[in-house]
């Protein structure tokens, strides 16, 4: 036992110092790594193997802080179905003087290797005048395909900036003692302009569950319809105003139909032009609304007209220390102000150290002006299988984690064996 315990000690003495001076090892500077790039790749919805393999004399490193180039893609849904990105190539040390962005576009219609190819192309070019400081100009080959043109091409859309889709899905599942089905469709509409945005969509769906079991047979079924119209005008880089409408009902919430509509105006502190890093909004809206419910609610009503008013304060911003959006909306009927709510909605996500992130993403609503719910008390049936909203004074939701890695910061071999 003796010996055991020697040679463990030697065999943990031996690891931690092979660890340590692993760890502490400078990058070595031979003829391979010289003139090479340290880029950090910040991009949640880019082929990231893809782009590893095929862009070559640079090192792709899993941290910021230790890169010559921190390449940040934002991107923002366009009126035709595709996205107006951009991306940023943040220079840094030596480098910083060469930061830039290059804007591009894709649309609907483009297949996912079309716009990983796009993506691919942007990325090279904007590295261009970093390699060049890098000294990699022998590596590079240069082309460019000339093309004439007389004047400029005029572009017939018959359309008319109009984008039209439609989904329909269903979903099945069950076992002995339970049977769940449901399905859903929905059609939308939408232009989207420099100078208007409008917007209309509805849809349906239908959940039901069946039980049995020990001979007592239960059924939950849910039903919901909706739609909404909007019409949004730009009135300069700040200021903004609309008009909304909505229509639909919903056994779960004790709406035979519901219909509502509000105008409202938003001011943004930074230009739209830089809603892509930042926005700073203040918005406020006011409307009327009519419920025709199931039952009678609690306030003695099976249908009413409510005006209503609310102030909604938003903001977000995306930058190379990580991403932050929230909103928070107070609301209250006219008629009684105690009837209100305040919801808040926060989506964070910030790089605090080397390797180290830390996200969070939830929202918290007080709600007191929940004039739909029924007088009649729910069943313990109805609130074991939720098919009754019940009268509650907040409701809440949040997730939050970490993240940590560390090790080789070197390592860009992509090996897609057993992947699939």
């Amino acid at each position: 036992m003796k010996y055991l315990k020697t040679l463990l000690l030697g065999l943990f003495t031996l690891l931690t110092h092979l660890c340590f001076n692993q760890v502490n090892a400078p990058k070595p500077q031979n003829q391979e790594n010289m003139g090479q790039l340290r880029v950090y790749l910040d991009c949640n919805y880019c082929d990231h193997g893809f782009i590893k393999q095929n862009m070559k004399n640079v090192t792709f490193v899993r941290d910021a802080k230790q890169a010559d180039v921190h390449i940040l893609f934002i991107s923002q849904n366009t009126g035709g179905g595709g996205t107006a990105e951009k991306i940023q190539f943040i220079g840094l040390g030596i480098y910083k003087k060469l930061s830039d962005i290059l804007p591009y576009t894709t649309n609907a219609n483009m297949a996912d290797i079309e716009k990983r190819d796009l993506r691919m192309k942007i990325l090279e070019l904007g590295l261009m005048r970093f390699r060049l400081e890098a000294g990699q100009m022998n590596e590079i080959n240069l082309s460019i395909n000339a093309k004439e043109t007389e004047g400029p091409i005029e572009i017939i859309d018959p359309w008319n900036s109009w984008v039209f889709s439609m989904n329909a899905n269903g979903w099945f599942s069950g076992e002995e003692t339970s049977k769940t089905f449901n399905y859903s469709g929905g059609a939308a509409a939408r232009r989207i302009t420099e100078e208007s945005k409008s917007m209309v969509s509805g849809g349906f769906k239908r959940d039901q569950t069946n039980y049995d079991y020990d001979g007592v047979k239960t059924q939950s079924k849910k039903k919901s319809s909706w739609a909404s119209a909007q019409q949004v005008f730009s009135m300069n880089d700040h200021w903004s105003y609309g008009f909304f409408g909505s229509a639909g009902n919903s056994l779960f919430s004790n709406y035979n139909l519901y219909l509502s509509g509000k105008t409202g105006i938003e001011f943004d502190f930074f230009k739209y032009s830089e809603s892509f890093n930042k926005q700073a909004i203040i918005a406020y809206n006011i409307g009327a609304r009519y419920n025709d419910y199931y039952d009678t609610t609690v306030f003695n009503q099976l249908s009413e007209n409510l005006a209503f008013h609310e102030v909604t304060i938003g903001g977000k911003v995306k930058q190379n220390w990580g991403n932050l959006s929230s909103t928070i909306t107070y609301q209250n009927y006219l008629h009684d102000f105690n009837l209100n709510s305040v919801s808040l909605w926060m989506n964070v996500k910030v790089r605090l150290f080397k390797g180290f992130s830390w996200r969070l993403n939830g929202s918290f609503n007080i709600r007191q002006n929940q004039v739909n719910i029924a007088r009649q008390n729910a069943s313990i049936e109805d609130v074991l299988l939720q098919q009754q909203e019940l009268g509650s004074n907040y409701s809440y939701w949040m997730n939050t984690g970490i993240n940590y890695s560390f090790g080789s910061m070197y390592n860009s071999v992509v090996n897609p064996r057993f992947n699939i």
